[in-house]
């Protein structure tokens, strides 16, 4: 039988770096909201015991290095689970666009997996598996809008009002660990010096919100990305900015009219999405996942 899973994306709507680690990783706060653009995941055992990962774009890497084949045999050797499985991705998220599409698919599989082996697991079982495939796992575990704290590990609620979002991936990949190199402010502040709500009552309070410290980086790295939100502000867009590490840009919108009305006038600008929060649950079915056997 074959089980097939949403695997949603995110957006930051709010990225400040806060220090280097020791580790080589960065401390953050960040707000993300994950959104209606999602890779399909299809799920089925392997009585072989194998783990098989596939993706119809012919783009992941095989074994250790794909965050699905790593969730997987965290969960397996964890719990000493001996069946095998193949998962094929139908991906639709881009790759290397700062929209988590890896540690969402990584999420799904640590999630799934364990509901249909029938291991009794916590949120917090679940999410120590997520922390050792990557950071931004566990947020997608969480599965809401949240602020991510540390290296993205420490998760505490958020609220935002329904987001409506036109997202341009400009077809090139920024490789993560070139544009945190890349980063040129001071990196000794402490959380505490950033001062963000949890609580957000409108669509132009996201929008005066908005910034993300990476950017800056990525205009020297690809100056292409600064015309491209310039152009989702002319388009209508009440705020623009890049995802996470990027390569996207998504535009905040009020209405699915306004992002519609948007959508055509920068289709000429890259692979362009329209998407939307995930906080109303039930308007697409149940965004976590999707158990659809074919």
């Amino acid at each position: 039988m074959e089980h097939t899973f949403l695997s949603p994306a995110k957006v930051n709507l709010f990225l400040k770096v806060v220090s280097r680690r020791p580790d080589g990783y960065h401390n953050l706060v960040s707000l993300v909201d994950p959104i209606s653009l999602y890779d399909v995941l299809h799920v089925e055992e392997d009585l072989a015991g194998r783990v098989i990962t596939e993706d119809d774009c012919k783009l992941l890497p095989q074994g250790p290095a794909n965050t699905i084949y790593r969730a997987i045999m965290a969960l397996k050797e964890r719990y000493g689970v001996k069946r095998g499985v193949r998962v094929m991705v139908e991906k639709r998220i881009p790759i290397g666009a700062g929209l988590g599409g890896p540690s969402s698919n990584a999420a799904v599989v640590i999630r799934e997996m364990s509901r249909l082996w029938g291991l009794q697991t916590s949120i917090e079982d679940l999410v120590a598996l997520g922390k050792l495939v990557g950071a931004d796992v566990p947020l997608f575990l969480y599965g809401k809008t949240c602020i991510m704290r540390g290296i993205g590990d420490r998760i505490t609620p958020a609220q935002v009002p329904f987001l409506w979002y036109v997202i341009v991936y400009p077809r090139f990949v920024l490789h993560t660990k070139e544009v945190y190199e890349g980063l040129k402010i001071v990196l000794t502040r402490s959380e505490n010096d950033i001062n963000l709500s949890d609580t957000f009552s409108s669509v132009s309070d996201i929008a005066d919100l908005l910034e993300n410290d990476l950017e800056q980086v990525a205009f020297r790295q690809c100056p292409g990305i600064k015309s491209i939100k310039e152009r989702l502000l002319q388009a209508g867009a009440l705020g623009s900015l890049m995802s996470g590490s990027g390569s996207s840009v998504f535009g905040v919108f009020e209405n699915e009219g306004g992002a519609r009305e948007a959508l055509q006038k920068v289709r000429d600008l890259g692979s362009v999405f329209i998407a939307h929060s995930l906080e109303e649950e039930g308007k697409d079915g149940d965004y976590r996942s999707q158990d659809l056997p074919r």
